[in-house]
């Protein structure tokens, strides 16, 4: 029988300047276990990928983002490059999840 896995959100030392996950959770709009889930609904993913890429941004290494959401590297690596590539083609649907983290290239 298998044992349910429980998340545990590892304290992280951030930045001066980041913003933490609690913080962008409100910002957003979506609560913070919701963002921590593996819900794959459109707003939580589109905001779980996005404070990924802002993570990655600010020099985590993909096994960090990993570890704090309980996800494999490689799911990290492909809600990046999906985020990427909706920015790119500057996706509105995106702007208000931007907006949270600050992002430049709006």
């Amino acid at each position: 029988m298998r044992r349910r896995q429980r998340i545990i959100m590892k304290k992280i030392t951030f930045h001066f300047d980041m913003i933490e996950l609690e913080e962008y959770a409100n910002r957003v709009g979506i609560p913070l276990t919701e963002i921590m889930s593996k819900r794959r609904l459109r707003k939580t993913t589109a905001a779980r990928y996005v404070y990924w890429l802002y993570l990655r941004d600010n020099g985590y290494k993909l096994i960090e983002i990993a570890k704090m959401f309980n996800m494999n590297p490689v799911t990290v690596f492909s809600g990046i490059e999906t985020i990427r590539d909706l920015i790119s083609v500057n996706d509105a649907y995106l702007k208000r999840f931007l907006e949270a983290i600050e992002y430049k290239n709006l």
